[in-house]
């Protein structure tokens, strides 16, 4: 993968290997248009948590999704390294490593549904087959400058 934010194109689907990560997330359902409010009340709970415990944010905000339709589950926060107290709303959970199928995409939210089905497409004519919850991370925030950065991860066998 390139290295530069601001140069960084959308990629052909991949596999990297990627070392497990302790993370603080917010449970999420809700309808899609209900996402963003509730993405950014999980990432602000998230951070201050994290903060409040005296550990350290050590990644970009995620959010790990277990199902679709009308509504949808996920869960949305940030990896950190250190001690997580967790409160009644945040708790703690694990970014599983190994073999990881990752694509990035580059642009608007409302086209990051395009990223996601090519990336499927790519996996079946790889035989590949998803071993848990898929997730995105948000390498640049929808009030940055510039188009919105978003890496997609499916963990392998």
């Amino acid at each position: 993968m390139t290295d530069a934010i601001g140069t960084r194109h959308a990629t052909t689907p991949e596999i990297v290997e990627l070392p497990e990560r302790r993370a603080a997330v917010v449970g999420i359902d809700g309808r899609v248009d209900e996402l963003p409010r509730l993405m950014g009340e999980a990432f602000g709970l998230t951070a201050q948590t994290i903060n409040e415990s005296g550990a350290v944010i050590a990644g970009p905000p995620f959010a790990r999704y277990y199902g679709f339709g009308e509504r949808i589950q996920a869960e949305a926060g940030f990896p950190f390294s250190g001690t997580l107290v967790p409160t009644d709303r945040v708790r703690e959970t694990v970014l599983p490593g190994g073999r990881l199928a990752t694509t990035t995409h580059v642009g608007s939210y409302e086209e990051l549904a395009q990223a996601w089905d090519r990336a499927a497409a790519w996996m079946r004519e790889h035989a590949l087959t998803s071993t848990g919850a898929p997730w995105e991370c948000y390498l640049t925030g929808p009030d940055e400058p510039g188009p919105s950065i978003t890496e997609i991860f499916w963990p392998l066998d």
